[in-house]
This record gives C-alpha cells, structure tokens and sequence, in this order.
C-alpha cells in the first residue's frame, strides 16, 4: 500500500471533521452508492495506482490519480474511512453518517 495510506491508517481518526475538500466528499458519496467499498486499484503496466469505487475509476490523469488518493487519506484520518484488507476500505459508521448526508444535500440541492 501506499505510504501516504498507509500512514493515514496509523493515523485513523485523529483529524478534525469539521469540513471536507471536494474529493473527500466525492469519495464518500460515490461509496455511499458502492456498498461503502472504496479500492486502490493497481496496474502492473507502468500505471501508477488510483482509487476505484464501483464502476467510477479516478484514474485520467496523474493529478488526478494524485488528487483522490490524498482525499482518501484525508477520509481514514477523520475516521470515515478504514482498512478492510490490503487495499480495500469500507465506510464506517461515521462514514456512512456523513455520505449519506452529503448526497441527501446534494438531492436537496436539485
């Protein structure tokens, strides 16, 4: 696992949640609809890994690839997220709180 993650996960729920960056609340949306699953996805052919929930793959460019996994960490330090096995992650019940909040506002908003 990455080392940005994997320091992430040693740090699980120590940072505050009083607001979330745009790809962590993209994050926890698109798992909300995904069973909670959220995946590092990696290819072995010169590709550099990304995060994969249900059939919506971060993966365009670099940045962006980038951009995601760092949302993802964010994600584990406020506690919303944690390891399931390897590179698997699953909403916790906090997670599921604040996904299901985030596209109830986004229903709203429509």
């Amino acid at each position: 696992m990455l080392h940005e993650l994997s320091k992430a996960v040693e740090e699980f729920d120590t940072v505050s949640d009083d607001k979330l960056g745009y790809f962590e609340e993209e994050i926890l949306g698109f798992a909300f609809f995904a069973d909670g699953e959220i995946k590092i996805e990696t290819n072995y052919y010169l590709e550099t890994p990304y995060v994969s929930i249900g059939n919506q793959n971060y993966k365009s460019d670099a940045r962006v690839k980038a951009n995601y996994r760092s949302g993802l960490a964010q994600t584990i330090r406020k506690g919303f997220v944690d390891q399931w096995c390897g590179n698997s992650f699953l909403l916790t019940e906090k997670g599921w709180n604040k996904a299901e909040y985030i596209v109830e506002d986004i229903k709203r908003s429509l």
